[in-house]
């Protein structure tokens, strides 16, 4: 793939540069029935093209998008991860219709179908795809529009740490105690403040070049230490399983530094399980080797190898917060930077047993900033201290799907107030609902968990709402097996 191919002959260039794609809406089109191109090239018998890198385009004149398609169907091959093909309308630099980021199909040669939202097109235009990212974007056979949309998630905040006030939640959070660093790392993670602090919004790990002696509680004997640094995890606090996980970070910038927002499986203290059987997905990783954002998932099967890692360049990461996060969900993971999607992995192509994915399970969190180390390199002492701060950390889920089976509501019980904080009132201006017997309120998180159920004989109710994390909460009010109301709730 990364070696280009002799031109094919001139004769038959000549025929297909002059020729125009009167394509009508919805009409399967073949990649190399363009009109137009800068750097790509035919393979599989000229049957598909190839050799699509970053600054590479083609041009299909007079693409008939009817009314206005919902998606595109791409046919492509992938044995690599990263890059995008950009689709614009009336010019390299026209309007943008919609990033497609295609997934490995772990072969130059197996095609495979997948997706992408197009919007804001209808009419006949001239269709430009524009390769961006890396070199070997991916291999192209056909594509086809379609009025299928795409399910688009409703995503709702279900918990959070905004690192408000001057201590960490240790509810949530663990201050890790420990001098004895894996991968080649040289720190002691402390849990001292001028390694962990939380001050004026945010949460501040901070690493430092001193000597330091002490022992954890996983430690055999006490180490002394050049850097020491903070750590922090929600393990055995606070899993998640699937959904949208996201930090707003501000990163250093100096030779040593590796900070990473990344999760465990919860099965990793199991017996027989361990690492990296159990999982671990990395959501962030900066390398000062290779300077750039990375988003990674581990398992046994796929460790440490292309096909399960990319990298994200960006340039303001140490003067300016960005939010870094993925989408994780029942067949994929997706990683972002600012919103942009630029790597996923599925299932499909990674396989489905423990060994190749083991992300079906809770993961719980971490945040810390290594020294040195495979990936942070020699440090460069005139620059310590170096701060990792983190503006929070929040996890959502889609809560569309179950809402679509509420159907039942009462306009006379009213839940208030919404947004709240400490409580939520229920009241019924409906005298029927104080005669019936076997009436109940239940408190449920977004996915579905029970959290809370309290039987009453007479409204108004107060449910308090102190103990319970911030985020979504579907309350509903029911009669035996009857469900009369339901709403949702936000915690702020």
């Amino acid at each position: 793939m990364y070696c280009k191919k002799p031109i094919v002959s001139f004769v038959f260039c000549l025929i297909l540069l002059l020729a125009s794609v009167n394509a009508t809406a919805y009409t399967r089109i073949e990649a190399e029935s363009y009109s137009s191109m800068l750097g790509v090239q035919f393979e599989n018998s000229n049957t598909t093209v190839g050799f699509i890198d970053a600054g590479d385009w083609m041009a299909y004149r007079n693409v008939d998008f009817g009314t206005g398609p919902a998606c595109i169907i791409m046919n492509v091959a992938k044995a690599s991860v990263g890059g995008a093909i950009e689709m614009r309308i009336d010019g390299i630099n026209g309007t943008l219709i919609g990033t497609f980021y295609p997934t490995s199909t772990n072969s130059w040669t197996s095609f495979q179908e997948q997706t992408c939202k197009v919007q804001n097109a209808s009419g006949v235009h001239d269709l430009y795809f524009v390769a961006t990212g890396i070199s070997g974007v991916c291999n192209i056979d056909y594509f086809v529009f379609s009025d299928t949309k795409i399910y688009e998630p409703n995503w709702v905040l279900s918990w959070s740490d905004e690192f408000n006030g001057t201590v960490l939640d240790e509810v949530v959070w663990s201050k890790v105690n420990d001098g004895n660093p894996a991968n080649g790392e040289i720190q002691f993670y402390t849990p001292r403040a001028e390694n962990i602090l939380v001050s004026d919004g945010t949460l501040k790990l901070i690493a430092r070049k001193e000597t330091y002696t002490g022992q954890g509680p996983w430690m055999t004997q006490p180490v002394t230490r050049e850097y020491t640094s903070g750590k922090i995890e929600s393990q055995g606090k606070k899993t998640f399983k699937y959904g949208k996980i996201e930090a707003r970070m501000k990163l250093p910038r100096g030779k040593g530094s590796w900070p990473a927002f990344w999760m465990l499986g919860e099965n990793f203290f199991n017996t027989g399980i361990g690492w990296p059987l159990c999982g671990e997905i990395d959501i962030m990783e900066h390398s000062q080797v290779l300077d750039n954002i990375s988003g990674t998932v581990h398992s046994q099967a796929y460790n440490n190898i292309s096909q399960v890692t990319s990298s994200y360049i960006i340039n303001n990461y140490d003067t300016s917060f960005h939010v870094y996060g993925m989408i994780w969900t029942t067949d994929q993971i997706s990683f972002y930077v600012d919103d942009n999607t630029y790597f996923s992995v599925s299932k499909a192509n990674l396989g489905n047993s423990q060994v190749q994915w083991p992300f079906d399970q809770p993961f719980w969190l971490i945040l810390n900033d290594a020294v040195g180390g495979a990936w942070g390199g020699t440090p460069d002492d005139t620059l310590y201290p170096l701060t990792t701060e983190i503006d929070f950390v929040r996890v959502y889920q889609d809560i569309q799907t179950d809402l679509k089976s509420i159907k039942i509501t009462d306009e006379n019980i009213h839940i208030y107030p919404n947004p709240t904080s400490d409580y939520v009132n229920v009241e019924s201006t409906n005298g029927s609902l104080l005669e019936q017997a076997n009436t109940s309120i239940i408190l449920s998180d977004i996915a579905g968990n029970i959290v809370l159920k309290k039987d009453v004989n007479s409204l108004p109710t107060t449910i308090k709402l102190q103990s319970y994390a911030k985020g979504a909460y579907l309350i509903s009010v029911q009669q035996e097996a009857k469900v009369i109301k339901t709403n949702i709730i936000f915690k702020k």
